[in-house]
């Protein structure tokens, strides 16, 4: 990257971080503009998964080992995200105040189907770390 670039990416990430605290921050104070804030998440997590997607686009065509590596890693979360879903139940949960949400059973088995790969990124986030931990005590 270019130092025109860096200097793009470091205003922009400042502008976002700027707009993301003062909202926090009077979201907090009021108790109101929850909705905003709401859709400002929104804005930024797709915002993130975009750029994610064009940088991982950008390095894939750099080199051929960067496209296999990016393919396994899209096939890999292909099926980890399919075998959760195998694996969810799409019956409807039962608490107080359930009639309130209008769920579905499809959204009830995408609901599962995340918790399910949250679960398991979680014990795979924590196994790396030991086996980090270990391959440290070890060298």
């Amino acid at each position: 990257m270019n130092s025109v670039t860096s200097k793009i990416i470091a205003i922009v990430s400042g502008v976002m971080l700027a707009v993301s605290a003062v909202s926090g921050i009077v979201t907090f104070a009021t108790g109101e503009y929850i909705d905003w804030l709401l859709i400002w998440t929104y804005i930024l997590v797709f915002g993130a998964f975009f750029v994610i997607i064009v940088m991982s686009l950008i390095g894939m065509l750099s080199s051929k080992k960067s496209a296999l590596t990016l393919l396994g890693v899209l096939a890999l979360a292909a099926v980890i995200i399919f075998g959760a879903h195998a694996f969810a139940s799409d019956t409807l949960p039962t608490f107080f105040g359930v009639e309130d949400y209008n769920l579905t059973l499809s959204v009830a088995k995408w609901v599962d189907t995340s918790l399910y790969v949250t679960y398991l990124l979680f014990g795979l986030a924590i196994a790396g770390l030991g086996f980090t931990a270990v391959r440290a005590a070890v060298e």
